[in-house]
């Protein structure tokens, strides 16, 4: 599998909300509860406070995104009411992202892995991930 392919795989493996570095552990034991560390490999999902904000940054950027492009097309072959258009697009957005909260969080924790910072504890951290 080539390099690219290997990320797109590791960002699919996130978004599955499973580890990265094993493939196998849940990274959610309920709706917005991360585990700290894999069930199956011991990989410590987050080494430092503050770093999911890369997760609501891609929450935030895939809503955004969806509602005004869905904003556009529906403006232009439909041309509903103006309220309509605000009412539906807002509570969207605030569906949306609930929902995608825990997608988006296991997509960051796939991206700090392939920077190589997700690795059981007891295993020095890698330069480059093997493809």
């Amino acid at each position: 599998m080539n390099q690219i392919g290997y990320w797109v795989w590791k960002l699919w493996i996130g978004a599955r909300l499973r580890c990265p570095n094993c493939e196998q552990g849940k990274m959610f034991s309920s709706l917005f509860r991360m585990e700290p560390v894999c069930d199956h490999c011991g990989a410590r999902y987050e080494r430092a406070q503050g770093e999911s904000i890369g997760g609501t940054l891609i929450n935030l950027v895939a809503a955004e995104m969806l509602s005004m492009g869905g904003f556009i097309v529906s403006q232009v072959l439909f041309s509903p009411p103006m309220i309509f258009q605000l009412v539906f697009w807002v509570a969207f957005n605030l569906i949306f992202i609930l929902l995608f909260y825990r997608h988006a969080r296991g997509m960051w924790v796939s991206v700090a892995y392939l920077a190589g910072s997700v690795y059981p504890d007891d295993t020095p951290p890698q330069a480059e991930p093997k493809p």
